[in-house]
């Protein structure tokens, strides 16, 4: 019974570091070709969020919730941006940034929970965060908007993989 339990087990931390793996890999080569200069970090913010939507217990399927956190998050992102981004013309106080991120991170939970889905709060939480903070310094929408395509592009890479990984195993399961 030992046995079977540690060969469950490790057989369940090589599958989490080939998944870990394969997604760092793919998202090297995307960046490799559409970020050839590094000026998007298209690397850092895919890679952030296929690496919080991966699971490393088997029993729990990435599925479309961590896509839906995401947008949620990213919405919410852009939505407090805009709110940072226009108070900064009258106020120049910089704490009021803060508050904003407090009321995005709020509001941002709280959708999750009205739509009973608690478990995508954290990637929802991230995107936010993600999308709001690098740009408020800059004020640029623009790197808010390809932040979220680049978490977007995250979600669904971590979520091929795991099909892709749970795929084989079921037909080696089955061989």
């Amino acid at each position: 019974m030992t046995f079977k339990k540690m060969s469950k087990s490790n057989s369940q931390q090589i599958q989490y570091i080939v998944k870990i793996l394969s997604c760092a890999v793919i998202i090297t080569l995307i960046s490799i070709i559409i970020d050839r200069d590094k000026t998007s970090n298209f690397f850092l913010w895919a890679s952030l969020t296929a690496f919080f939507t991966l699971q490393f217990d088997q029993t729990n399927k990435v599925n479309f919730n961590q896509i839906t956190g995401n947008i949620i998050g990213s919405v919410v992102g852009i939505a407090i941006w805009f709110l940072i981004s226009g108070a900064s013309h009258y106020v120049s106080y910089i704490n009021l940034e803060y508050y904003f991120l407090i009321l995005g991170i709020f509001i941002t939970t709280l959708i999750c929970i009205i739509l009973k889905h608690g478990e995508y709060c954290g990637i929802a939480l991230a995107s936010f965060l993600i999308v709001t903070v690098y740009d408020v310094s800059h004020h640029t929408i623009e790197g808010a908007l390809f932040r979220i395509i680049f978490c977007v592009t995250g979600c669904l890479i971590a979520y091929i993989i795991d099909l892709i990984v749970s795929q084989l195993l079921s037909s080696s399961r089955n061989a």
